[in-house]
């Protein structure tokens, strides 16, 4: 019989005596991980106000991607389920070796090498976690009182974030912004830390990690811009080994990626400080968006779905209470493409929103996500001299600022801000000026911006750039 020995595993000795245990007693020993103190959190907090764009401009950081395919090394099938011999099942060392370290959180090497991606588990992995459940989590991520708004998913925010689809996930604005003040972080649901994202000196606050997680098979969550450590990731993080000695886990070499169970309230670290928000997000592999070009987008956001419909009432409620009242309620969402229309990402020849590089060949028309009813170009150059936003309300009438999902092919379009709109300092760029635009076809369209406003001159083009689903 051979002996596998897996990296942070059991030694062998070990594993034969589970194995002699589990053939005696035909079964499965359970062991249940996790930390069961839950620390009282302090929630006597002053309130702030909620970040503007430009505060989180001001980060000055490229922001967190979610991940298409990663190069890992790959490895041969590991049969996760005892195979049927008979009327009996044949419990083989690989299974049981499989199960010892999933129930004691040291996950084998060889599942995690078989991930497409650093956040993308493995088949293997998911048959490991419970099905899913209507109701995920019950415990708030932070004090409910200590909330001072929630942004809703899909803000549109060049050059970063030109599309909307790559804002996935809700931003949660607490207390004490632009202070050392820090609020406590926990896990609102039984889940299994699946990657670690340590970062020290990226931003204005000294740390700023990042964690992704499985509540079950298909749900999945991220929580972006944790400003410490709990003990018990640290604890994690530390403990890793790198394959190469001279790498630090967390590092692009060193991805720190786990399958370790942490139950409801455990004590995950702290937010807030300078930046005073933190990202909060959900993807469903049994919701998949309409995009019409989904390979230019990243996973994650392919799956992007709103945190709140995943937690039991009336925390559910409460939480969406939160909701910035402009939003009128509306979580938000990434998917605007509209086939045959001007509405949703358009890009120049390959560009792809998960590639920096391409942020100036990105262009966006869609709905503003903080502003309900209001309507958003966003573009971060090519036409423009720099990465511009603009705000307006959309008109179901004529050529001037029609709603983009009216826009068709064959007529030009003409979209202009007097600055007298009440959304206006939310704007960024160029705010002067028209911005004509014409669908050459269900997926082309040529752009330009003029000096002007639609209501004076021709719309005539005179140096356009073009752009293609």
């Amino acid at each position: 019989m051979k002996i596998i020995c897996y990296k942070r595993g059991f030694a062998p000795v070990i594993i034969i005596s589970f194995v002699t245990v589990f053939l005696i007693a035909s079964g499965y020993l359970y062991s249940n991980h996790g930390v069961k103190e839950i620390k009282k959190l302090d929630t006597d907090k002053p309130v702030v106000k909620v970040a503007t764009e430009s505060e989180k401009e001001s980060e000055k950081e490229v922001p967190r991607q979610d991940i298409g395919v990663a190069e890992l090394p790959k490895v041969a099938p590991i049969n996760q389920t005892p195979q049927d011999s008979g009327n009996k099942k044949e419990v083989r060392v690989e299974d049981i070796v499989n199960w010892v370290n999933h129930g004691f959180s040291n996950k084998p090497e060889d599942l995690i090498k078989k991930r497409l991606g650093w956040e993308i588990l493995s088949d293997e992995e998911r048959a490991l976690l419970p099905d899913c459940e209507n109701v995920l989590m019950k415990t708030s991520p932070v004090p409910l009182d200590s909330i001072v708004g929630i942004e809703p998913i899909g803000s549109a925010n060049p050059p970063e974030h030109t599309l909307a689809s790559i804002s996935s996930d809700t931003y949660i604005a607490v207390n004490g912004q632009g202070t050392t003040q820090t609020t406590p972080l926990v896990a609102p649901g039984d889940m299994w830390i699946i990657l670690i994202t340590p970062r020290y000196g990226a931003t204005q606050d000294p740390e700023d990690h990042t964690i992704k997680y499985a509540f079950c098979k298909d749900v999945f969550g991220v929580v972006d811009h944790i400003k410490g450590f709990s003990p018990v990731l640290k604890k994690i993080v530390d403990e890793y080994k790198c394959p190469n000695s001279s790498d630090s886990p967390g590092s692009n070499n060193c991805p720190v990626m786990v399958l370790n169970k942490i139950v409801e309230g455990t004590p995950l670290g702290t937010v807030g400080r300078m930046q005073g928000n933190f990202n909060f997000g959900t993807w469903d592999l049994r919701v998949t968006h309409s995009f019409i070009s989904p390979s230019r987008h990243g996973f994650l956001t392919k799956h992007s779905t709103c945190p709140y419909n995943y937690f039991s009432s009336p925390l559910r409620e409460q939480l969406l209470a939160k909701l910035e009242p402009t939003a009128k309620g509306n979580c938000g969402t990434v998917e605007h493409d509209i086939t045959g229309t001007l509405q949703g990402d358009w890009f120049i020849g390959n560009a792809s929103p998960m590639r920096p590089a391409d942020w100036g060949k990105l262009l966006h028309f869609g709905l503003n996500n903080r502003f309900s009813g209001e309507s958003v170009i966003s573009t971060s150059g090519m036409f423009v001299s720099q990465p511009t936003k603009w705000i307006f309300t959309a008109n179901s009438l004529g050529n001037i600022n029609r709603k983009f999902n009216e826009v068709v092919p064959g007529s030009t379009y003409c979209y202009d801000n007097d600055g007298n709109h009440q959304y206006r300092n939310n704007e960024r760029g160029i705010t002067s000026g028209r911005i004509i635009v014409q669908l050459t076809s269900a997926s082309e369209l040529q752009i330009e911006h003029q000096d002007g406003s639609c209501s004076v001159g021709n719309w005539e083009f005179k140096n356009s750039t073009h752009y293609q689903r």
